[in-house]
């Protein structure tokens, strides 16, 4: 997704806005709104637009105007994912907390007829609190970085650690009442696996054993013992392509033991599995091969609800899980935007992503402690099943069917 589009569904998720009053409050088309959803951004909007944009959302000018630049292309991905020097990030805050130093609160001064007015007197301006506004800015951060302690943690015994951590003690109540001062979204992201595998849950393991009961179950399956013999010669032009195949006596294609792969073993196995089913198409099978056939498609048949039993389970959990999340999270006393996101992990991922979907090690703020909670409160798949395994699952909903079918 567009990024600047995110921060849009962002704020509609929350507010419940619709995009005809979106656009009219940024000052552009319902339709040009449209072509920013589903085609992204061609160029960059003008300035106007984007500040607007800021405004109505809530987000600061220079995020909103950081998404349009990504999505316009003229920052990539990996540029704004790069944290900036440090040097740069000093220069930027010095810059902020002075232009709050030139802040000024308008008066009030009441008119002839006695109701009350802000005074258009610039020089009857006051300074702002600015160390209420120095305050407030260390509370926001501290908020979105996850707490006090962690917002502290590169040098936690220093005395300017103590000296930030007594003023932000001083500002909020606890941890929960620092929430309502953080700014950025709140955004869950795991993956079912991944919390499962911090619980005592089985259902992974069961699942596995599932799976090689089924591949053990294959192998014992005996072969046909009514096979007739091969229609090939020894003299076919086509097997003398293959070094590796030979044909016996009683014509059937033979396998050479293999110490070594040959290099062209990949170019012929198409060949020789088209031999093959050559073979099994010249003749009718026999009763022996449509038994062993029927096995196969049995195993193969179970094999396939196993999965799909497995990912409804998965799915079903990952549902729970995040309406428990977003209820847990609801109570907080923050007013940001809330995306709780849990689903099954792909097919194929790497250690890093792996753990970057698992819940924290420990519950260091109240966020976290609300996902711990959720998790904790949730049954789990292995729970719900009751105890049945999978197979067994499988077998008891096959016979609820045909049940259902008389």
């Amino acid at each position: 997704m567009a990024a600047l589009v995110d921060l849009i569904d962002r704020y509609k998720n929350a507010h419940g806005a619709t995009d005809p009053e979106l656009a009219r409050r940024i000052g552009i088309t319902a339709e040009a709104l449209r072509r920013w959803r589903t085609h992204g951004i061609r160029r960059l909007p003008q300035q106007a637009n984007l500040d607007a944009l800021a405004r109505v959302i809530g987000q600061p000018y220079r995020v909103v105007l950081s998404a349009a630049l990504h999505d316009a292309e003229y920052l990539t991905a990996e540029q704004s994912q790069q944290p900036r020097p440090h040097s740069e990030v000093m220069h930027d805050a010095i810059a902020v907390l002075t232009e709050a130093t030139r802040l000024t609160n308008q008066p009030m001064r009441q008119t002839s007829s006695g109701s009350w007015e802000p005074n258009p007197d610039p020089r009857a301006a006051l300074p702002i609190d600015w160390a209420e506004f120095v305050t407030r800015a260390l509370a926001g951060a501290a908020a979105n970085a996850g707490g006090i302690e962690t917002v502290l943690s590169g040098r936690p015994g220093s005395w300017e650690a103590e000296r930030v951590r007594q003023t932000l003690q001083s500002t909020v109540f606890d941890e929960t009442d620092l929430l309502r001062h953080r700014t950025e979204p709140v955004i869950i992201d795991l993956w079912v696996e991944a919390v499962l595998a911090d619980t005592e849950d089985t259902t992974e393991d069961d699942y596995q054993a599932a799976e090689m009961a089924l591949s053990e179950r294959q192998g014992a399956v005996p072969l046909p013992d009514d096979i007739p013999p091969g229609p090939f010669r020894a003299d076919d032009p086509r097997i003398a392509e293959i070094e590796w195949v030979s044909v016996d006596d009683a014509g059937n294609l033979a396998m050479a033991p293999i110490l070594e792969w040959p290099s062209d073993y990949a170019d012929k196995l198409p060949l020789y599995e088209e031999l093959l089913e050559e073979a099994r198409n010249s003749r009718p099978d026999t009763p022996g091969e449509i038994a062993y056939e029927r096995a196969f498609d049995e195993i193969e048949s179970l094999s396939t609800a196993l999965d799909a039993q497995r990912q409804a389970d998965y799915t079903d959990y990952a549902r729970r899980l995040t309406a428990a999340i977003e209820s847990k999270l609801r109570e907080l006393t923050t007013t940001v935007p809330i995306t709780v996101t849990i689903s099954p992990a792909p097919a194929s991922w790497t250690s890093e992503e792996y753990d970057a979907h698992r819940p924290p090690a420990y519950s260091g703020n109240p966020i976290d402690h609300a996902v711990e909670t959720a998790i904790m409160e949730t049954p789990t798949p292995s729970a719900t099943a009751g105890g049945a395994a999978p197979l067994e699952r499988i077998h008891q909903a096959d016979l609820s069917r045909e049940q259902n079918d008389e």
